[in-house]
């Protein structure tokens, strides 16, 4: 096909949008594009355009160059697809929700010990928590963009995965899903074990991080209350079915666990003496920690008993 105008713009479009084509192939796709070009353009100057107009309105029309390049050579200009997007969506949440929570009172805690100043809590907090999250985000994208490209299933949809009764906002539990939650619990059963049994320290016998009076007592019922929400929340989201009962477990379960840390803590029974006094953490200092723990726990039960009667309620679709 020879050149409408100076420009030549059916030329350098067909370069262009096969250019990422292979060797092999380019020669065939170039062919078909441009006598796919030239036969929209024989159609405008049968009704009367001007060859060059009629040449620049289809180019216009066909679009970017680079986006016809990526269908030819079966690359796509995107991450994640639709194929993957709401799985990567929904587990990302789920990580960053369970991670940077306690990176971040880790964090504070750490701070604190230091004795640093509130401005100097405040930065390094916020530094290290979005560090984390940008690697959890960085490591997942990755991941699922792999899973995009070598063309792993998703796996079939079918109508069997609609929820039944009162809708959960979102589709039922998957295996990935379920996997982090059953790792969820145990983390948070290992933390409980972490910080309830007495371990040996150098020059310090045996030390626990919460008080030994509430040994062995404080690990059943904290184990005890892990594995009841966990029984509440992965059977809810599993079966598709999350209603006022599920809501209620919820807060139920969220005042089970604020209360006596609230409790404990502002009388001074949550912590050790010994531990804090082998950690040799003033007044002040125990203070503010007091303070985090009491505000972090009611801002957490407050936040889970809000979610799970909001989600509880929530309009169903017809």
């Amino acid at each position: 096909m020879r050149s409408i105008t100076g420009d030549d713009y059916t030329g350098r479009y067909v370069a262009a949008a096969t250019a990422a084509v292979r060797p092999a192939e380019r020669v065939d796709y170039a062919a078909e594009l441009r006598a796919s070009i030239r036969d929209q353009i024989e159609g405008r100057v049968a009704q009367g355009e001007e060859p060059a107009a009629a040449e620049v309105a289809v180019l216009n029309g066909l679009g970017d160059p680079a986006v016809l390049a990526a269908g030819y050579a079966d690359r796509p200009l995107y991450l994640i697809g639709p194929r993957w997007y709401p799985t990567w969506r929904r587990v990302l949440r789920i990580v960053l929700w369970s991670a940077l929570p306690p990176v971040a009172f880790g964090v504070v805690v750490a701070m604190v010990l230091a004795e640093r100043s509130p401005w100097g809590i405040i930065g390094p907090t916020i530094g290290i928590t979005l560090s984390v999250g940008a690697v959890i985000f960085t490591g997942m994208t990755i991941v699922y963009t792999a899973l995009e490209r070598t063309g792993e299933p998703v796996g079939t949809w079918t109508v069997d995965h609609l929820p039944r009764g009162e809708m959960d906002a979102g589709t039922r539990l998957g295996p990935v899903e379920m996997t982090l939650h059953l790792v969820a619990v145990v983390f948070a059963i290992v933390g409980l074990v972490a910080v309830t049994v007495p371990w040996p320290i150098d020059d310090a016998g045996h030390l626990s991080v919460l008080d030994a009076a509430l040994w062995p007592g404080s690990l059943i019922v904290g184990i005890l209350l892990v594995l009841v929400g966990a029984v509440v929340a992965l059977r809810a989201r599993a079966t598709g079915r999350w209603g006022v009962g599920s809501a209620t477990a919820v807060a139920v379960l969220a005042l089970a666990w604020a209360a006596p840390v609230v409790g404990l803590a502002v009388t001074g029974r949550l912590f050790d003496p010994a531990f804090v006094a082998y950690l040799d953490i003033d007044d002040d200092a125990q203070l503010v920690i007091t303070l985090l723990v009491v505000v972090g726990t009611l801002a957490i039960t407050g936040w889970s008993a809000f979610a799970a009667f909001r989600r509880a309620l929530k309009p169903v679709l017809n």
